[in-house]
């Protein structure tokens, strides 16, 4: 243990005066006339406002039209998401689903109301599911999936 602080010690001893060293030998190097600052002092000159017969106070006197706006007006609106729920994904994705899996799947998904496309290849069906847009009917049909076991991907 102490020989390793002793390593440690020397290891950061060396470092720091090969720091130095090399600083010193960079000040020596560095002329200055290699460096050069240019400082532009003079500021451009104001030039005084046009006198006009009008001021503005004596136009604001006659002024007799509705006063509008400089800029457009436009409302934002801003939806807190409460901190909670975290973000559900569009679709979910179900791979190498047989066909006695897929008439279940297929009644589940009837019943509970929500969108779903699949593809026949050979024996096998895959199945994407568009998941709904309230939370918690999504958080209900990815927990009943994970009840029944169903391996799922997200995309």
């Amino acid at each position: 243990m102490k020989s390793k602080i002793i390593w440690l010690v020397l290891t950061i001893s060396v470092f720091i005066g090969a720091s130095l060293g090399w600083l010193f030998h960079y000040k020596d190097s560095v002329s200055k006339e290699h460096i050069t600052f240019n400082f532009f002092n003079e500021a451009p000159l104001a030039q005084a406002p046009k006198t006009t017969r009008d001021s503005w106070l004596d136009n604001a006197r006659n002024f007799n039209k509705s006063y509008s706006y400089p800029a457009q007006e436009f409302e934002v609106f801003v939806d807190f998401m409460d901190p909670n729920i975290q973000a559900i994904p569009e679709k979910l994705f179900v791979a190498a689903v047989d066909s006695f899996l897929f008439s279940c799947l297929n009644e589940l998904l009837k019943d509970r109301e929500v969108e779903f496309a699949y593809s026949k290849n050979s024996n096998v069906i895959d199945l994407v599911i568009y998941l709904p847009k309230e939370y918690t009917k999504a958080q209900n049909l990815i927990q009943e999936l994970q009840y029944y076991e169903i391996p799922y991907t997200y995309q």
